[in-house]
C-alpha cells in the first residue's frame, strides 16, 4: 500500500517561466541570509556549488534503503518516529496567493503517527549540533508549510537524521556510522513573510544592500578589488 504525495515539478530556486517565480524550500534560508546574493542569483545566475560525492552517495543508499518500509509501520529501530512511512518521492509545490511565487521541495521521508499527525525526517550527513541551525530550521518550516496546503495536517514536527562516521572495525570493508536525531517543532507561519521579503527583493530593479556578515560578498569585493589593482 503507497501513499503518493502531489506531483509537481521540480524547481531550483530560479525564476521560472512567464511572469511566474520559483523557490525550492532549500532556497529559502538564502532570502534572509544575504539580500544581495538572492538578487544576484534571481537576476544573473546562482553561484557554481559542488555538492560532494560522497554525501550525495549516502543519501541515495538511505533513501533506497528505506524504501522497503513504504506503506508500513514496521520501520527499523533506530528511525526516529514511529508509525507509517509514505512515499515521499514526489515534489510538492504550493502557490503563495499574496505573492504568486511557487515553494516547491521534495522530502526525505514522511511518516504519519496513530494519533494522524505528519512528522519530516530529513537526512543529513556529517556532526549533529545540540540546536537546529536556522537554515535546516527554515527548510523544516518550508515543509510544513507545503505539507499543510497538499492537505497534509496537522504536520506534528521534524526530525534532522544525522548519519556521522563513527571509529570502529574496518577489517570487513564497511565503514561504520553513528546515527543521530534532532528532533525540532516546525511553524509553516514563517514561510510566507519570507515570500514577501523574497518578491520584494526580485522586483527591485537594482541590486539590495549585502548583509554585512555575508561571507560570499566579502569575498567577491576581495577578488573585485584584488583584480582592479
Amino acid at each position: 500500500m503507497k501513499f503518493l504525495l502531489s506531483d509537481a515539478p521540480k524547481c531550483s530556486g530560479r525564476k521560472m517561466e512567464g511572469n511566474n517565480i520559483g523557490i525550492s524550500v532549500t532556497s529559502l534560508h538564502s532570502v534572509l541570509n544575504c539580500p544581495l546574493c538572492f538578487w544576484i542569483s534571481e537576476k544573473i545566475s546562482s553561484p557554481p556549488s559542488i555538492f560532494p560525492g560522497i554525501p550525495s552517495q549516502m543519501d541515495s543508499v538511505i533513501k533506497n534503503y528505506m524504501k522497503q518500509f513504504i506503506g508500513g509501520s514496521n520501520l527499523p529501530s533506530w528511525f526516529p518516529v514511529r508509525g507509517t512511512l509514505l512515499d515521499a518521492s514526489q515534489t510538492l509545490k504550493a502557490t503563495d496567493s499574496s505573492t504568486g511565487i511557487t515553494v516547491t521541495g521534495k522530502l526525505d521521508a514522511l511518516v504519519k503517527t496513530l494519533d494522524g499527525k505528519y512528522y519530516i525526517v530529513d537526512y543529513k550527513t556529517g556532526r549533529p549540533r545540540q540546536e537546529v541551525p536556522n537554515y535546516y530550521q527554515m527548510q523544516l518550516d518550508g515543509y510544513a508549510y507545503l505539507l499543510e496546503q497538499n492537505g497534509f495536517r496537522p504536520v506534528g514536527g521534524g526530525v534532522l537524521l544525522y548519519f556521522t562516521p563513527s571509529h570502529g572495525d574496518l577489517s570487513e570493508g564497511l565503514f561504520p556510522f553513528k546515527i543521530t536525531a534532532v528532533r525540532t517543532g516546525v511553524d509553516p507561519s514563517r514561510v510566507p513573510p519570507v515570500l514577501a521579503r523574497a518578491k520584494q527583493i526580485i522586483s527591485s530593479p537594482t541590486p539590495p544592500p549585502r548583509n554585512e556578515d555575508c561571507g560570499f560578498c566579502m569575498w567577491r569585493e576581495q577578488v573585485e578589488q584584488a583584480l582592479s589593482e
